[in-house]
């Protein structure tokens, strides 16, 4: 038996031990659904109707205000895209000569199939190709975005025929159900909001009556599909609030097509329950990654403008968990806009610009969120040029304040401290929550009771990042580990299992036990029973503020009388920061001659600088697709059982 299918044979039964019988029976019916379609001939004729009208997005936009560095910024981006010089998650697309850029693999330089059944394609496990996420990411057409943005704020005609050949390209060479394009509903989802952006702003006078129909048809199969095979249960996650974005904006988009009540209905159902289901009562995002909340949000904010304009408004409920949300991913960001990249982020967006901006992608959607002169909280980090997201949908005009104090998240599972020492801004982050959501959690990480530090927005205690998913191998598996987080690992094991590139099985459980929330006597008392099952003993870890910039961080195992255990406590340095060995035997984070923490080591604990490691130690991932040595503190030996494990950390003022 290959590799291939040997590491297909082990997804799918990892995969079935997460699933109750429930979801087994589901996904028998759903293969027969599947095992159906591909019979059947369909091309784009079932999905064309006789007189269809263009489709129009309900979104009131103004770009009257739009200034010259976004003209000059979409220029550029209109260039680059007309001339294939893309440039997505951490890869530059190399000349593809004479493939179809649909299909054509920026990684191996290979053309994804086309004429195969979609479901008959193994993404997953696809030897020979990299990441299906470049692939997929080029056909989002989200590049499209603000070209179509620049033809309508300059009337320029060829920046507007460049779009319209796209989109009739893309049609045209991508039939329903064939290809690697048609299997994933998030993809499809994003697809369609793209296109009808895209045509929202270019208006009914660019196409002609034979892209009308094509574009009418492209979208209702869209629809067909996403509405056929809804991601249930431990599927239920992100992809089901894109799958549920997706029908509503193409249901109020097409309010002629006979099915597009029943598309905006279900979209609106499924939006409405699952920003309940996946925004806690105190606003941390189920899946526990900061940028996954923002995808999230945006479509809810999108869909709830959206709404609001074709007279489909939301609940009151719906609109309470968005400005949860939103208020919850303010306490994260630090004075640099940015929030610390705790579990996985693929990059992914709804409205497109330049990547310089998605920097700040997450304060651009709370911005949005808080659009307008009352907003509660200050995002004043973002860029003063305004990313296309905040043009269409708002930013704040307020003037807010900071977030300051002790925040508890008690469902979503962190606590954050915020405050001014001096002259330095401080963010310090301690995680007592959930790996994931759902039975897989998909996008969690074995983080469990790990902190994270950012001084004057440099991130001094990292959190590792993603790098890659499908194509990552070892390395998917080493960035989402325990020994490249902030925490204490036993034997160089996970807190939490692996069972796959977005599986966990026995996951670690935390909680807080005790806190103290006054900034200046700041405490708290964490545990988590990860490895309860393999070695007997439960993790503690206690904090306390000792001085304004003084914290001690005690971590100790709770388990028999005589329980011996190797164990190491990591601490990872973020991007441009060095660490060193000061002359009295502490550690500087340093970065630029500058120092932003002193730690001193538990004495009973060997101190170790790794940097790049080959087993995986000392990386950082700053953004999908790229992997960056950095320096990791790493502090190893035996710790006994009740034993207290005390590092100090000091901010230099």
């Amino acid at each position: 038996m290959g590799k291939q299918a040997i590491e297909r044979l082990t997804w799918y039964f990892n995969r079935l031990r997460s699933m109750s019988p429930a979801e087994v029976l589901h996904r028998v019916w759903e293969l027969v659904l599947k095992k159906q379609a591909s019979r059947w001939q369909l091309g784009w004729a079932r999905f064309e109707r006789d007189l269809p009208s263009l489709p129009h997005l309900p979104l009131d936009i103004n770009l009257d205000n739009v200034g010259h560095d976004n003209l000059k910024r979409w220029e550029q981006l209109a260039d680059h895209a007309k001339r294939r010089r893309f440039s997505f998650l951490g890869r530059d697309w190399p000349a593809a000569s004479d493939a179809c850029l649909w299909y054509f693999d920026p990684v191996s330089g290979q053309q994804w199939p086309r004429d195969r059944y979609c479901f008959n394609i193994n993404y997953r496990h696809a030897d020979g190709y990299g990441d299906v996420k470049y692939v997929w990411e080029v056909n989002r057409l989200q590049y499209l975005q603000p070209i179509a943005a620049l033809a309508a704020a300059t009337g320029n005609s060829d920046h507007q025929e460049f779009v319209v050949r796209e989109i009739e390209d893309w049609i045209d060479e991508n039939p329903p159900f064939n290809g690697v394009h048609w299997p994933s509903g998030i993809e499809l989802a994003l697809r369609a909001f793209s296109v009808l952006l895209a045509i929202r702003l270019l208006g009914p006078d660019a196409f002609t009556d034979t892209q009308v129909k094509k574009i009418d048809a492209f979208l209702a199969a869209s629809a067909f599909w996403l509405h056929r095979y809804p991601s249930r249960f431990s599927s239920a996650n992100n992809h089901l609030i894109a799958e549920g974005f997706g029908l509503f904006v193409i249901g109020c988009a097409l309010p002629g097509h006979p099915q597009a009540r029943e598309w905006m209905r279900t979209g609106q159902c499924i939006l409405e329950e699952e920003a309940i289901n996946q925004i806690f009562d105190d606003g941390i995002g189920v899946e526990q990654s900061p940028t996954y909340t923002g995808f999230s949000l945006e479509m809810l904010l999108i869909a709830q403008q959206v709404g609001e304009t074709a007279g489909e408004g939301f609940s009151p409920e719906y609109h309470r968990r968005v400005q949860l949300a939103a208020t919850a991913l303010s306490w994260f960001l630090d004075a640099s806009g940015l929030p610390p990249r705790i579990g996985d982020d693929d990059e992914g967006r709804i409205i497109y610009d330049a990547a310089m901006l998605d920097r700040h992608y997450v304060a651009s959607v709370v911005d949005a969120a808080f659009s307008g002169p009352d907003a509660p909280i200050s995002t004043d980090a973002l860029s003063e040029a305004e990313h296309l997201r905040n043009l269409l949908l708002g930013r704040s005009t307020g003037s807010g304040i900071k977030p300051r104090g002790v925040k508890v998240f008690r469902q979503g599972g962190y606590t954050v401290l915020r405050d001014q020492l001096g002259d330095r801004d401080l963010q310090f982050y301690v995680d007592h929550g959930p790996v994931g959501y759902l039975g897989i959690a998909a996008h969690g990480h074995a983080d469990a009771l790990a902190v994270w530090l950012h001084v004057n927005g440099k991130a001094v205690l990292a959190d590792a990042g993603t790098y890659l998913y499908h194509s990552g191998g070892q390395w998917r598996d080493r960035f989402r580990g325990t020994r490249l987080h902030n925490t204490l690992c036993i034997a160089q094991r996970n807190s939490s299992r692996i069972s796959g590139a977005f599986n966990w099985s026995d996951k670690a459980r935390a909680d807080l036990v005790d806190v103290h929330s006054d900034p200046t006597g700041f405490s708290l008392h964490v545990r988590h029973d990860g490895y309860q099952k393999s070695f007997g003993v439960q993790t503690h870890r206690q904090i306390f503020r000792t001085a304004g910039e003084t914290f001690t961080l005690s971590d100790w195992l709770e388990g028999p009388v005589g329980t011996l255990l190797d164990v190491e406590i990591s601490f990872l340095a973020g991007e441009g920061i060095e660490i060193h060995r000061t002359d009295d035997g502490a550690f500087a984070f340093r970065s630029e001659d500058e120092d932003y923490l002193h730690l001193s080591s538990p004495q009973q604990l060997n101190a170790q600088i790794v940097t790049g490691t080959e087993d995986g130690l000392g990386w950082i991932s700053p953004n999908f697709g790229i992997k960056m040595a950095t320096s990791q503190l790493i502090f190893s030996g035996k710790a006994a059982a009740g034993e207290q494990l005390t590092t100090l950390l000091r901010i230099p003022t």
